[in-house]
């Protein structure tokens, strides 16, 4: 009896494992930095962080990107650096989040970096880097992440040259969910801090599915004793 109680419980815990793991590899996007400037000094360099390959239920809410790092041709970035038409930018402690209010789900460009090339630079090329780039859609994804991305700006008479795959990785684990805002598009607020995580509501049909598995093995638990107690009178 104890056996047979054990074996339903595993399968029960199996089943709720593959659920978690469904809802987040069903979602996948892509990103890509590109580039049409080259290293001149004194001058400014765009870079452009783009989207395709857009799988994520309604589409991309939000895009978390932990860490921009740039080579030291180029001057400080600030929160007057970015700029997008469709996305509200905020960079602090070297990341950026972008937020929409309405869910992306057409390939194109999110945002662009403007860098100023320090003067009397002698350096042949530089790069400019997104680590960790991670989005959400707000809703039953959780947080997808691709590789970091990187391209290498070239002074006169060079290509820029992205230096990292574009393939996407697999997502991570959804985490604690928050409420995303869906504001139109404000200015830079000056020096906020990042938040953790991204806003996103997947987990609540993940916690309906363990809560009622728990009450179906409380169930089944209570049958068999009931029956054993029976046949021990």
């Amino acid at each position: 009896m104890k056996k047979t109680i054990k074996i339903i419980s595993i399968i029960t815990i199996m089943a709720i494992i593959i659920s978690i793991v469904n809802i987040s590899n069903a979602f996948s996007f892509n990103a890509s930095l590109s580039s049409n400037d080259k290293l001149i000094a004194g001058q400014e360099v765009k870079v452009t962080l783009t989207l395709s390959n857009i799988d994520m239920d309604d589409g991309i809410r939000s895009i978390k990107v932990g860490k921009i790092t740039i080579g030291e041709e180029f001057e400080e970035i600030t929160a007057k650096s970015f700029s997008s038409t469709t996305w509200m930018t905020t960079y602090a402690n070297g990341g950026l989040v972008l937020m929409s209010g309405t869910p992306i789900t057409e390939e194109g460009v999110a945002v662009t970096l403007t860098l100023k090339v320090k003067q009397g630079i002698t350096a042949k090329s530089s790069a400019v880097s997104f680590e960790n780039i991670v989005a959400s859609s707000g809703s039953n994804t959780g947080d997808i992440k691709v590789d970091t991305k990187t391209i290498t700006i070239k002074a006169e008479g060079g290509d820029q040259t992205p230096t990292t795959p574009t393939e996407p990785e697999k997502p991570t684990t959804p985490t604690q969910p928050e409420k995303p805002t869906t504001p139109n598009k404000p200015e830079n607020p000056p020096k906020e801090t990042l938040p953790s995580r991204l806003p996103q509501t997947g987990e609540k049909e993940v916690i309906t599915i363990i809560v009622t598995s728990l009450m179906v093995i409380t169930a089944i638990f209570g049958v068999v004793s009931f029956i054993k107690y029976k046949k021990i009178r």
